[in-house]
């Protein structure tokens, strides 16, 4: 006897054996049981989905011998005859091979007004009506409108789309689906015992992918297998004949990149090469294994969207914890740029380690997005480590020392005149931003330019204290005052810092540092640097009059003028009355220096 091969051998003869489509069966076999059965079907879906084997199979139920019947018994001759393609009343026609009207009006219109000849009804079934030419669809129009009551066409086609709306919407449409990884497996396995051939699982998880949710494919990569290997087909056999990659090398690639392992993703790819496996497969590979991650992460129970096993599954949802949606995001994106770039590359093994080390370490990665993550990470870390912000919170009045330093030599005032300022907030840091700078920042309830730069590295270092990993985006920036507006200005290249900082919590984090150095809040605004500034041009206000102006209203919170030797007595007078009349009491004495 010839050889047959495995997908026709092993075809679905009845509606109970068809493998997920439940919703076409069901209406097929109610449509039988209660004689309601449509003029026309048009089914649709993927190759190897099972369209023109539910086609026979409804072709059976209507013409069995014990029929119309649901459940055809496959042993009369009516069903043997549909079963092997003999039989006077079931018509298939290959629209792919004959697309003309003459063949349209020879095996369809010339006979469809005929009486069926041996069953209860004459079936028509047209694969890949697609391809009918136009005029074979008007020809085939007519007899669709006003169909003889004993005939019964079913339409198969995998590009629904190219059918006329004329022929559409004369036809009840059922969808086929394709069929996830289970349900392939599950059949792949009854017919491997029952063709006695050993197979892992593993390699039928992964014929079952490499099928893309067509059995009949399925099945025909398992009979190439079986051929290939002698009868016990392994992973290895699987993964050198179809160039696929094993499940477990995704998960061992995924683990590498959310460990941040360079080192092992370097090895990974030199075992790939040294193996032989092409470096597009892999990575298409990995965008599959990754977006699988990202639904698992985005939407917990995604469900059916994930076509993977149970056992995989679980895995991927451990997986996708350590990963995050946000990383999961930037991971996706690299690899679409890889997909393309290797059409092109010179150098495949190259651009898959580059793509490998950018996604495993962010800071390889020039993207507003790998920054983010690299702030988040930052951010994670000081909350399971607090007692650094101590450490942190040290150089505050390291950073308002130097800018007193230069007003004090500029104006000349002795060495320790600023002591008793600067002695102060060494014993109560704490306290310097809360207390200290509101006389100095405020004058007649008007903000003073000079006096908010100098506090502004103050509140650089509570942001610093607060919140460490946030502080580097006000590294670069100075402060302006315009009016009662303080206006954060950044360099013209530190868009991005711009950017950072403008969020809902860094501005939060603004106001709070500002609050606490100068003791109010004023309007806050971000701007980048004016048109011609520069480092040296924006440190050069630095010795500007304005400051030294104010520097008396630090050092004495009442100034007041300098007696001349013409005012003494005057003074000496004036000061002898209040004491006398008032029983004040001198309590210490300030000299000024001539000098001033």
């Amino acid at each position: 006897m010839a050889h047959q091969s495995w997908y026709r051998t092993y075809r679905p003869q009845s509606f109970d054996a068809v493998v997920g489509q439940t919703h076409i069966e069901r209406t097929l076999r109610n449509a039988v049981t209660e004689d309601s059965v449509a003029h026309a079907y048009l089914f649709t879906g993927p190759r190897g989905t099972g369209k023109t084997t539910t086609a026979r199979i409804l072709a059976k139920a209507l013409n069995c011998e014990n029929g119309p019947t649901a459940t055809p018994d496959e042993t009369c001759d009516d069903c043997l005859a549909i079963a092997a393609g003999t039989h006077p009343d079931v018509y298939e026609l290959d629209a792919a091979s004959r697309t003309g009207v003459d063949a349209v009006r020879e095996e369809i219109i010339g006979r469809v007004n005929y009486a069926p000849t041996r069953g209860h009804w004459k079936v028509y079934i047209i694969d890949e009506v697609h391809m009918l030419s136009n005029a074979a669809f008007n020809a085939l129009l007519k007899t669709l409108e006003e169909p003889p009551s004993h005939t019964v066409f079913i339409l198969c086609t995998t590009h629904p789309h190219k059918v006329p709306e004329t022929i559409h919407s004369r036809c009840q449409r059922f969808d086929f689906h394709r069929l996830s990884v289970e349900e392939i497996v599950s059949r792949l396995r009854f017919i491997a015992d029952a063709e006695k051939v050993e197979v892992a699982d593993s390699a039928l998880a992964l014929i079952g992918k490499h099928a893309l949710g067509g059995m009949r494919d399925a099945i025909s990569t398992l009979e190439q297998m079986a051929s290939f290997s002698g009868g016990a087909i392994t992973l290895e056999d699987v993964e050198g004949l179809l160039g696929e990659v094993d499940t477990e090398v995704l998960f061992e690639a995924a683990d590498l990149v959310c460990d941040r392992d360079v080192a092992g993703a370097f090895h990974f790819v030199a075992d790939l090469a040294e193996r032989g496996v092409d470096m597009a497969e892999f990575v298409k590979g990995f965008v599959r294994h990754c977006r699988d991650l990202y639904v698992v992460a985005a939407v917990p129970d995604a469900g059916e969207t994930v076509d993977v096993t149970a056992n995989d599954r679980t895995r991927l949802e451990r997986q996708a914890r350590g990963f995050g949606v946000e990383r999961l995001v930037r991971l996706l994106d690299i690899l679409d740029k890889l997909s393309s770039e290797l059409r092109w590359a010179a150098d495949q093994r190259l651009a898959l380690e580059v793509a490998l080390t950018r996604m495993a370490r962010p800071e390889t990665d020039l993207t507003l997005e790998s920054l983010a993550e690299r702030i988040a990470a930052l951010e994670s870390g000081a909350a399971v480590a607090p007692p650094s912000r101590a450490a942190v919170a040290r150089p505050t009045p390291e950073v308002r020392r130097p800018q007193v330093a230069p007003e004090s030599v500029a104006t000349d005032t002795p060495a320790s005149a600023p002591s008793p300022i600067e002695s102060a907030p060494a014993k109560a840091p704490a306290e310097i931003p809360q207390v200290a700078p509101v006389g100095e920042v405020v004058a007649g309830g008007v903000l003073e330019p000079a006096a908010i730069k100098r506090s502004w590295p103050a509140v650089q270092a509570e942001i610093r204290r607060l919140r460490p990993p946030r502080a580097h985006l006000f590294d670069m920036s100075e402060v302006e005052v315009e009016g009662d507006v303080l206006v954060v200005e950044f360099p013209k290249d530190q868009r991005f810092a711009l950017d950072l900082a403008s969020d809902a919590d860094t501005m939060q984090l603004l106001r709070r540092s500002v609050a606490a150095v100068l003791g109010m809040t004023p309007p806050i605004e971000f701007r980048l640097g004016r048109q011609g500034a520069s480092s040296s041009v924006k440190s050069a206000p630095a010795p500007a009059a304005p400051p030294v102006r104010l520097e008396p209203v630090v050092a004495t919170p009442a100034p007041t003028p300098a007696p001349t030797p013409a005012d003494a007595a005057a003074h000496d007078d004036m000061e002898r009355m209040v004491i006398d009349e008032l029983g004040a009491e001198v309590v210490a004495e300030h000299e000024k220096d001539p000098a001033e």
